[in-house]
């Protein structure tokens, strides 16, 4: 009777969850418009990384650790905003290929979650060698998944 109970609950909350998840997004342009915001964000402390890593700007542990915050923290964001019916339609640069191929898609968008948080790290430790490597592999995540759903 317990396990039953438990069960029907979980049924209810995650029934409720989900719902409040594409209740966010009641209208395709408001999932456009949030996934843009937040590529946007990680666009910004990406270039700032990109600055440093490329030599056009002082190399600061502080500064790099927090952009670096800000940009694993922001990679697991956008998804359910680019899985939203119709938000490939507009003033979007998402592909409706990223809604078909939902699996590859989500696929990609882990292997950007992974590499910020490996960058996190290596921001972290200050060791530069493996920022530069964790970097390139961080931009690399993003190029492939680009290359692939963005028009």
């Amino acid at each position: 009777m317990n396990y039953t109970i438990k069960l029907v609950a979980l049924a209810i909350i995650l029934t409720v969850a989900c719902g409040a998840v594409w209740a966010q997004f009641a209208k395709p342009e408001d999932a456009v418009s949030y996934r843009k915001a937040v590529m946007q964000v990680i666009g910004r402390h990406f270039g700032q990384m990109g600055d440093v890593v490329k030599e056009r700007q002082p190399y600061d542990k502080d500064a790099f650790e927090s952009d670096a915050k800000v940009v694993a923290m922001m990679a697991r964001l956008p998804w359910e905003a680019s899985l939203v019916p119709g938000s490939y339609d507009g003033d979007t640069t998402l592909k409706e290929k990223a809604l078909k191929d939902r699996d590859d898609f989500l696929a990609a968008a882990r292997q950007f979650e992974d590499a910020s948080q490996n960058l996190l790290t290596a921001a972290g430790s200050g060791d530069q060698g493996a920022i530069k490597s964790r970097f390139g592999a961080t931009a690399k995540s993003c190029s492939v998944c680009h290359k692939a759903y963005r028009k």
